[in-house]
């Protein structure tokens, strides 16, 4: 129990540091989708080649979106999501995601333009 408790403080201090003073809508979880059993691989930048925070992120599991940008256009959406990967692996990593991967319920954004 101790140890979940810390891991939503870390998350809770980590969201609000990184994001003090930015006006993005509230962060959200939504799950990962179509990878046919690759995975999802969180980036550094908003493109394909971008250097990777996370690797093959399964189908189902669930990632926290906080802002969006325009980035390498894939499967015809240039849609990015800033994520954190809500602990997959032990650790939280940040980075961009292509939005064809995130199931959102939609091909427009769901969160606020990011700001940094």
């Amino acid at each position: 129990m101790k140890k979940i408790k810390y891991t939503i403080a870390s998350l809770a201090i980590a969201g609000s540091v990184l994001f003090a003073g930015q006006g993005v809508a509230q962060a959200a979880l939504y799950p990962v989708q179509k990878t046919n059993g690759a995975g999802l691989d969180i980036r550094k930048t908003p493109t394909i080649n971008g250097v990777r925070t996370e690797v093959n992120i399964p189908d189902g599991k669930k990632l926290w979106l906080y802002c969006y940008v325009k980035g390498e256009s894939y499967k015809g959406s240039t849609i990015w999501n800033y994520v954190d990967d809500n602990g997959y692996g032990g650790e939280f990593d940040y980075g961009y995601a292509p939005d064809y991967f995130i199931k959102t319920g939609t091909s427009n954004p769901v969160v606020d333009y990011c700001s940094f």
